[in-house]
C-alpha cells in the first residue's frame, strides 16, 4: 500500500470515527436537553418520546434524533468501508444504518404519528440485532464478548419490563439501557471505536472478524 492510499485509509476512519460521535453526541446530547427544559418529565411515569411532544422540549429532542440518525447512516457506511469484502461486515452496517435510519424516525413522526410506534420498536430491535451480529463476528475478542453480552442484556431489559419486573409506568428507563449501550459500543467496544486506536479491532485496513467466518 502507498503513502497516499495509507493516508487515505486513515482519513477515513478518522471521518467515520467523526460521524459516530456525532451521532451518539447529538442523541444523546438532544435528549439531555429536552429533559431539562422539561420539568414535568418523569423518568418513572414517561417514556422518553414524550419530549417530543411537549413545546418546550420537542425541538431538541426530535433534532437530535434526526440529526443523530443521519450521522450514524455516515457511520455505518464508514464501518462498511473499513471492511469492504467481509459479508458479515456488510451485514452488521446495514443493520446498524437501518436502526439510525427508525431512531431518525422516532424524531421525524412523534408521539402523536402512527408511524412512531414501529420506529421506535425498529431502533431497538436493530440495535439489538446489530449488537449480536457484531458480537459474534468478533466473539474471539474481549470487545466482541461483552458486545454480545449486550444484546442478551438487551433483550432481559425488555423482557423483564414486558412482564412487569419494572417498578415504573412508563418507559424511559426501560429505554435507557440500549441508548448507553449503543454509545458505549461507538466510542470504546465497537470494531471501530471513536475512542481510537488503543481500543480498535478494526485498524486501517482489518475487520477483526473471526477467520472462522
Amino acid at each position: 500500500m502507498s503513502a497516499v492510499d495509507g493516508g487515505n485509509v486513515t482519513d477515513e476512519v478518522a471521518v467515520t470515527r467523526s460521524f459516530g460521535a456525532a451521532a451518539t453526541l447529538l442523541a444523546l446530547g438532544g435528549i439531555a436537553v429536552a429533559i431539562a427544559l422539561d420539568p414535568t418529565f418523569s423518568w418513572t411515569a414517561d417514556a422518553l418520546s414524550d419530549l417530543g411532544v411537549r413545546d418546550r422540549s420537542a425541538p431538541a429532542f426530535n433534532w437530535g434524533l434526526i440529526l443523530g440518525g443521519i450521522a450514524g447512516v455516515g457511520y455505518a457506511l464508514g464501518l462498511w468501508r473499513s471492511a469492504a469484502g467481509s459479508p458479515i461486515a456488510a451485514v452488521r452496517a446495514a443493520v446498524l444504518a437501518f436502526a439510525m435510519v427508525a431512531m431518525a424516525g422516532v424524531g421525524v413522526f412523534d408521539l402523536t404519528d402512527p408511524l412512531h410506534g414501529p420506529a421506535a420498536i425498529g431502533f431497538y430491535t436493530l440495535i439489538t440485532v446489530a449488537f449480536a451480529v457484531d458480537g459474534l463476528a468478533r466473539r474471539s475478542t474481549t470487545t466482541g464478548r461483552v458486545v454480545l453480552a449486550f444484546a442478551a442484556v438487551h433483550v432481559a431489559v425488555w423482557a423483564t419490563f414486558v412482564a412487569g419486573g419494572w417498578p415504573v409506568s412508563g418507559l424511559a428507563l426501560p429505554e435507557l439501557p440500549g441508548a448507553l449501550m449503543l454509545a458505549a459500543w461507538v466510542w470504546v467496544l465497537g470494531p471501530l471505536p471513536v475512542l481510537g486506536p488503543m481500543f480498535d479491532s478494526v485498524g486501517t485496513r482489518t475487520d477483526g472478524i473471526d477467520e472462522a467466518d
